[in-house]
Protein backbone atom coordinates (compact mmCIF):
# COMPACT_ATOMS: atom_id res chain seq x y z
CA UNK A 1 0.00 0.00 0.00
CA UNK A 2 1.39 3.38 -1.04
CA UNK A 3 0.94 6.53 1.43
CA UNK A 4 0.51 9.48 -0.43
CA UNK A 5 2.15 12.27 1.96
CA UNK A 6 1.23 15.31 1.52
CA UNK A 7 3.36 18.58 1.72
CA UNK A 8 2.46 22.17 3.12
CA UNK A 9 4.34 24.29 0.51
CA UNK A 10 5.49 26.74 3.17
CA UNK A 11 7.39 29.01 0.30
CA UNK A 12 7.28 32.92 1.44
CA UNK A 13 7.21 35.10 4.66
CA UNK A 14 4.57 35.45 6.84
CA UNK A 15 3.21 38.89 7.36
CA UNK A 16 4.38 39.29 10.81
CA UNK A 17 7.99 38.18 9.54
CA UNK A 18 7.58 40.66 6.71
CA UNK A 19 7.00 43.69 9.82
CA UNK A 20 9.96 42.36 12.04
CA UNK A 21 12.74 43.18 9.29
CA UNK A 22 11.08 46.53 7.96
CA UNK A 23 11.04 47.92 11.53
CA UNK A 24 14.77 46.72 12.03
CA UNK A 25 15.82 48.42 8.47
CA UNK A 26 13.59 51.29 9.75
CA UNK A 27 15.98 51.37 13.09
CA UNK A 28 19.53 51.32 10.87
CA UNK A 29 18.22 53.69 8.56
CA UNK A 30 17.59 56.35 11.30
CA UNK A 31 20.80 55.70 12.98
CA UNK A 32 23.00 56.11 9.60
CA UNK A 33 20.96 59.40 7.49
CA UNK A 34 21.94 61.85 10.36
CA UNK A 35 25.63 60.70 9.62
CA UNK A 36 25.24 60.73 6.01
CA UNK A 37 23.78 64.27 5.84
CA UNK A 38 27.02 65.20 7.98
CA UNK A 39 29.16 63.99 5.41
CA UNK A 40 27.31 64.95 2.26
CA UNK A 41 28.91 68.71 2.77
CA UNK A 42 32.01 67.56 3.54
CA UNK A 43 32.32 64.88 0.58
CA UNK A 44 30.29 68.66 -1.64
CA UNK A 45 33.62 70.43 -0.93
CA UNK A 46 35.90 67.82 -1.20
CA UNK A 47 34.47 67.90 -4.69
CA UNK A 48 34.15 71.24 -5.75
CA UNK A 49 38.07 71.74 -4.78
CA UNK A 50 38.93 68.91 -6.69
CA UNK A 51 37.41 70.59 -9.73
CA UNK A 52 39.01 73.95 -9.03
CA UNK A 53 42.43 71.88 -8.94
CA UNK A 54 41.80 69.89 -11.66
CA UNK A 55 40.72 73.01 -14.08
CA UNK A 56 43.76 74.52 -13.45
CA UNK A 57 46.16 71.35 -13.84
CA UNK A 58 44.01 71.58 -17.03
CA UNK A 59 44.67 74.85 -18.08
CA UNK A 60 48.78 74.39 -17.55
CA UNK A 61 48.87 70.90 -19.81
CA UNK A 62 46.88 72.92 -22.11
CA UNK A 63 49.15 75.78 -22.69
CA UNK A 64 51.91 73.34 -23.34
CA UNK A 65 50.01 71.56 -25.66
CA UNK A 66 48.94 74.49 -27.32
CA UNK A 67 51.81 76.23 -27.01
CA UNK A 68 49.51 79.51 -26.19
CA UNK A 69 48.62 81.51 -23.20
CA UNK A 70 45.79 79.53 -21.38
CA UNK A 71 43.90 81.66 -18.80
CA UNK A 72 41.39 80.35 -15.93
CA UNK A 73 39.34 83.67 -14.88
CA UNK A 74 37.32 83.17 -11.86
CA UNK A 75 33.62 84.73 -10.94
CA UNK A 76 33.03 85.62 -7.83
CA UNK A 77 29.79 86.91 -8.49
CA UNK A 78 28.41 84.34 -9.93
CA UNK A 79 30.62 81.28 -8.39
CA UNK A 80 31.85 80.06 -11.84
CA UNK A 81 34.78 80.02 -13.98
CA UNK A 82 36.37 79.88 -17.69
CA UNK A 83 39.41 78.83 -19.18
CA UNK A 84 39.83 79.67 -22.71
CA UNK A 85 42.83 80.05 -24.81
CA UNK A 86 44.18 83.69 -24.91
CA UNK A 87 46.03 83.62 -27.80
CA UNK A 88 44.70 86.92 -29.82
CA UNK A 89 42.44 84.91 -32.14
CA UNK A 90 40.56 87.86 -31.81
CA UNK A 91 42.00 90.34 -31.04
CA UNK A 92 44.69 91.03 -28.13
CA UNK A 93 46.83 87.45 -27.01
CA UNK A 94 47.06 87.38 -22.77
CA UNK A 95 44.64 90.02 -22.16
CA UNK A 96 42.51 87.80 -20.00
CA UNK A 97 39.42 88.22 -21.41
CA UNK A 98 38.16 86.19 -24.03
CA UNK A 99 37.81 87.70 -27.17
CA UNK A 100 35.73 86.57 -30.34
CA UNK A 101 37.65 83.80 -31.64
CA UNK A 102 39.43 82.44 -28.66
CA UNK A 103 38.80 79.00 -27.94
CA UNK A 104 36.65 78.29 -24.75
CA UNK A 105 38.77 75.01 -23.02
CA UNK A 106 35.95 74.83 -20.05
CA UNK A 107 33.31 76.60 -18.48
CA UNK A 108 32.47 75.93 -15.19
CA UNK A 109 30.03 76.24 -12.20
CA UNK A 110 30.14 76.27 -8.23
CA UNK A 111 28.11 73.04 -6.85
CA UNK A 112 25.00 74.56 -5.06
CA UNK A 113 25.77 76.32 -1.59
CA UNK A 114 29.53 75.95 -2.47
CA UNK A 115 31.08 79.72 -3.03
CA UNK A 116 33.99 81.36 -4.60
CA UNK A 117 35.19 83.24 -1.66
CA UNK A 118 38.37 84.96 -1.50
CA UNK A 119 41.75 84.80 -3.57
CA UNK A 120 45.31 86.34 -2.97
CA UNK A 121 45.71 86.02 -6.92
CA UNK A 122 45.69 89.25 -8.05
CA UNK A 123 42.38 90.17 -10.76
CA UNK A 124 43.06 91.31 -14.19
CA UNK A 125 39.45 92.01 -14.65
CA UNK A 126 36.89 93.53 -12.25
CA UNK A 127 35.13 90.02 -11.36
CA UNK A 128 37.52 88.15 -10.00
CA UNK A 129 41.24 86.47 -10.56
CA UNK A 130 42.61 85.02 -13.30
CA UNK A 131 45.85 83.10 -13.92
CA UNK A 132 47.08 82.54 -16.71
CA UNK A 133 49.57 79.83 -18.24
CA UNK A 134 52.40 80.62 -20.40
CA UNK A 135 53.48 77.99 -23.24
CA UNK A 136 55.69 76.09 -20.79
CA UNK A 137 53.72 75.62 -18.21
CA UNK A 138 54.16 78.54 -15.61
CA UNK A 139 51.43 80.65 -14.23
CA UNK A 140 51.77 84.63 -14.35
CA UNK A 141 51.10 85.05 -10.34
CA UNK A 142 50.93 82.60 -7.54
CA UNK A 143 48.45 82.46 -4.91
CA UNK A 144 45.32 80.75 -2.38
CA UNK A 145 42.12 80.34 -4.34
CA UNK A 146 39.34 80.20 -1.24
CA UNK A 147 35.87 78.04 -1.48
CA UNK A 148 33.26 77.75 1.13
CA UNK A 149 30.14 76.71 1.71
CA UNK A 150 29.56 78.80 4.63
CA UNK A 151 31.01 76.27 7.68
CA UNK A 152 34.23 74.22 5.62
CA UNK A 153 36.44 76.33 3.89
CA UNK A 154 38.94 74.57 1.33
CA UNK A 155 42.40 76.78 -0.34
CA UNK A 156 43.42 75.53 -3.53
CA UNK A 157 46.87 77.18 -3.78
CA UNK A 158 49.06 77.52 -6.79
CA UNK A 159 52.46 78.36 -6.69
CA UNK A 160 54.91 80.07 -9.56
CA UNK A 161 56.22 76.61 -10.50
CA UNK A 162 52.99 75.79 -11.66
CA UNK A 163 52.12 73.59 -9.05
CA UNK A 164 48.64 73.48 -7.29
CA UNK A 165 47.66 71.45 -3.87
CA UNK A 166 44.70 71.75 -2.18
CA UNK A 167 45.10 72.81 1.87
Amino acid sequence: ERRLIKMRNDSGFTLFELMVVLGIMAILASIAVPGFLGWLPKYRMRSAADEVLATLQHAKLRAVRENSIVSVNFNFVNDSYLTFLDNGAGADAGNGIQDAGEATVKNGRMPAGIDLQDATIPPLVPLGPVVQFNPRGFPDASGDIVITNGTISRTINLTLGGSASIN
